[in-house]
């Protein structure tokens, strides 16, 4: 994690979980001695977990972060594809980081080849196939790729990018699935 990371409101919140744990911990002194590891194990455990799900949750609501002006161009001399566009980060705090993430879901069916093997591919033993060194899918109907395309984004500023990746020979007519995911 960079240092940017951290908001004023990711600090106050780990300051009063730290201060709920030595709270908890100067009364857990009070309990029996039997007693007493338990609850600084259960205090500890249930700090750490606390301030986990909370940085989460206070990512979602303080690191925001949105698409504009993505474009997709298919070269066919490398069989890839290219995106284009911008990150802007309308939240009120800077984001350390934004990872894209782009799917590429081939759609092959059709009313014309509405059939049983295109709907449903039997699959065997395909839970022993790793048993029998059976090849897996060599045409997957989706590929997925991560990007890492802003870094230390500051408030209502937006960062350009351009990502290349492989474009299956084999698909026909494709989605592209876009998500954005900042921290």
């Amino acid at each position: 994690m960079s240092a940017s990371y951290f908001t004023i409101v990711h600090i106050i919140v780990l300051c009063i979980i730290l201060l709920l744990c030595v709270l908890f911990f100067i009364l857990s002194l009070k309990a029996e001695r039997k007693l007493f590891l338990s609850l600084c194990f259960t205090n500890i455990l249930v700090s750490v977990s606390l301030s986990v799900f909370l940085m989460l949750v206070l990512d979602k609501y303080t690191k925001i972060g949105i698409l504009e002006n993505v474009t997709n161009e298919r070269i066919l001399r490398n069989e890839s594809i290219v995106f284009k566009g911008q990150v802007r980060n309308i939240g009120k705090f800077t984001i350390s980081k934004c990872v894209l993430k782009i799917k590429l879901i081939n759609q092959p069916l059709s009313k014309d080849n509405l059939s049983g093997e295109a709907l449903f591919k039997p699959s065997g033993m395909s839970l022993f196939s790793w048993l029998l060194n059976e090849k897996k899918d060599t045409h997957p109907n989706t590929v997925e790729y991560s990007f890492e395309v802003a870094k230390d984004l500051k408030k209502k500023k937006s960062a350009s990018f351009t990502v290349n990746m492989p474009y299956p020979p084999y698909f026909t007519r494709t989605m592209h699935v876009t998500k954005l995911n900042c921290y």
